[in-house]
This record gives structure tokens, C-alpha cells and sequence, in this order.
């Protein structure tokens, strides 16, 4: 089975002008928190997972019973989506991915069942819980990646969350050259051409790029917007460069069971840490056996929507395995864009 990664942890601070002193009031009425279940105590729903895609062969590949058998956990729905796409590796990802959203929405809802778990798109395509909706957590939501080895969730009991994981040319398939940037021009700002020159190889020029992309593509994804809410809007300004230290914290372990909590935020994280959180935290291992492992740096950027300012979203970053970067971006529900507004009912 490929190895799954949670990064559990509280976000950085983020707020917004268009929060009340009365939804504040409603908010401290609710427990915020997903009740005890299967996988363990009552936690909070902020969770940050991912799974290395490439790393799972499958005996018998899509045909496999291995395969099969996780296939047949989705409804029916699900599975045609899955089998949709012919390439082994795109099956893998799509079938890890809804597995992913199920499997959160089940541990948020204490239920174990999937088939009671019925999952709605916008029309940006941002997944959401449709029904049931959990109890005291009235802001849930959740986002889903993938591109080249991994797969990445990200979910929140407050904030709209987006997540965006951007591989590096070779793991897409591409030549490792600066022709990208040709092709970009008209969703880049002069700024962030710039910055992405100042590379000094094509490798680092791209991993800055990396960032950026991913940075604005989970921001139009948090929103529900998808592409749609246009690149070309946002500006994003990286903090720490690409080598630096971020704010945040980056502890870092690997068990031998293949399970790794790559990230933690900040200490100094004004949202709080309850007691509930912090056993969430902590992972059940096959083994005990702890093996030593690279800090993985949490990494922060700034945003500029039309040209102003918006220090009401918070973006993270962290580097994962084979150059792979991953953004978590969070707003407030206002925020929300939802033409059907079946999403914007279930916050």
C-alpha cells in the first residue's frame, strides 16, 4: 500500500473584515471538533494528508485485486471516474484521491460507512461533504491535488481551504528547460517573472515557479472557482526565497510503518492548539521502530488580488518528496463562489 503522510496541525493566523461579532458568538457555541470514531478520539477537523502515488504498484496493476478491492469502496459513480482515464498512473491517483475525500468525510462524521457519504462539486469543481452534515462543525470543507507522484487533501472546521500540489518537469514528462515561461507570461505579473529569473539553474527557476502556481491555484480552488476566478488577477510574493526558513516549524518524522507527519505549524499560532488537536497528532505505527528524517521547512507567501493587498488569506508551503511543492491556502467563507449555492448551504 503506498505510504500516507498526514500533516496534522493548526494554520496560521488569517482573519477577515467580514467576520461578525455574532458569527464569532456562533462559532464558540459549536465543538468544532470531528467526534471520537474508528480512527481515534474527537480532534479537530484540520487535517493535511498525502500520499506518494507513485510509490504504490498494485499487483495486476488496475486489473488487480488489490486495485479492484479499494475500487470497489467508491460508489459507482466514482468508480466509472476512476476507470475513465486509461493510464495506470492517473487511475492510481484518481482512485487514492476520492478514497482520500471519502475517507476524511467518514472520520469528520464518526460514521466508518461510506456509502452513507454523498460528495458535491461546484461548478468550479471544488468537491464538498453534501450530506450528512457534521454536527458543531459549520464551516467544514475540504480540497483535493494531484499532479505528478503525489496526491494531496487539505480541510478546515473555519476557513475555506485550498490545496495545489505542482510536480517538477521531469515527474510531468517534460523537458527541463525554460520553454515554460513562454507559455506563461499572461498569468505571471512582472514581479514574479522577475523573481522566477533570478534563478540561478533551470531546476531552482522552476521550483520558484512551483510555488507561485500552486500558491494561486489553491487560492481559486479554495474559493470554488477553479481557473475560472483567473491567475492573472493575483500576485504572490514568496517569503524566505526558496532556500530560506519559513515562520513556521518544520518537524519532521518517519515511521518504520511508512506513515510521516511532515509538517507542524508554528508554536506562536495565534488560532489556538487545543488539547484535542494535539492528540490528533499523533499517529498510530505498526512499529515503534522510529527512523530518522529530513526536516521538511513550512514555508509562508503574501497575496495581492486586484492589485490590493489581502493579508486575510493565509498560504503555507512545504517542499515534498522529488521536488514536489504543495500550497494550503485559506479565506474566509465569504469568499465562497458558488453559482448553484449547494456548497455555500453546508457552511
Amino acid at each position: 500500500h503506498p505510504p500516507i503522510h498526514p500533516l496534522n496541525g493548526a494554520m496560521g493566523q488569517s482573519s477577515s473584515s467580514q467576520t461578525t461579532p455574532e458569527s464569532l458568538l456562533e462559532l464558540g457555541r459549536q465543538s468544532l471538533e470531528a467526534p471520537a470514531s474508528y480512527w481515534g478520539p474527537a480532534c479537530a477537523p484540520r487535517f493535511l494528508w498525502a500520499v506518494d502515488a507513485e510509490a504504490w504498484n498494485p499487483l495486476g496493476g488496475s486489473a488487480g485485486e488489490e486495485f479492484r478491492l479499494l475500487l470497489s469502496q467508491l460508489p459507482d459513480e466514482m468508480q466509472f471516474e476512476v476507470l475513465d482515464v486509461p493510464a495506470l498512473k492517473d487511475r492510481k491517483r484518481r482512485l487514492l484521491g476520492r478514497l482520500m475525500m471519502l475517507r476524511l468525510c467518514a472520520q469528520v462524521l464518526g460514521d466508518s460507512d461510506f456509502s452513507r457519504i454523498k460528495i458535491g462539486r461546484t461548478k468550479g469543481k471544488k468537491p464538498f461533504l453534501r450530506h450528512p452534515l457534521p454536527a458543531g462543525i459549520p464551516n467544514f470543507n475540504f480540497n483535493i491535488s494531484h499532479d505528478g507522484n503525489w496526491v494531496v487533501l487539505a480541510s478546515d472546521p473555519l476557513y475555506l481551504v485550498g490545496v495545489d500540489v505542482s510536480a517538477p518537469q521531469r515527474a510531468r514528462g517534460d523537458a527541463e528547460d525554460d520553454m515554460f515561461l513562454e507559455d506563461l507570461t499572461s498569468v505571471l505579473q512582472i514581479s514574479e517573472m522577475e523573481f522566477i529569473g533570478e534563478g540561478d539553474s533551470v531546476k531552482s527557476r522552476y521550483a520558484r515557479f512551483q510555488r507561485i502556481w500552486s500558491a494561486k491555484e489553491a487560492v481559486t480552488k479554495a474559493v470554488g472557482q477553479g481557473l475560472d476566478f483567473g491567475l492573472e488577477r493575483m500576485e504572490v510574493t514568496l517569503k524566505g526565497g526558496i532556500s530560506d526558513a519559513g515562520s513556521g516549524s518544520g518537524l519532521t518524522e518517519l515511521l518504520a510503518s511508512g506513515i510521516r507527519q511532515l509538517w507542524r505549524w508554528g508554536t506562536d499560532d495565534s488560532r489556538g492548539d487545543s488539547s484535542s488537536s494535539k492528540r490528533c497528532r499523533t499517529q498510530e505505527a505498526t512499529s515503534s521502530t522510529i527512523a530518522p528524517a529530513h526536516p521538511s521547512r513550512v514555508f509562508e507567501a503574501a497575496l495581492t488580488i486586484d492589485i490590493w493587498p489581502r493579508p486575510d488569506w493565509t498560504i503555507k508551503q512545504q517542499e515534498l518528496g522529488g521536488g514536489h511543492w504543495v500550497s494550503v491556502a485559506l479565506g474566509a467563507v465569504e469568499e465562497a463562489v458558488d453559482e448553484d449555492g449547494v456548497f455555500s448551504a453546508t457552511l
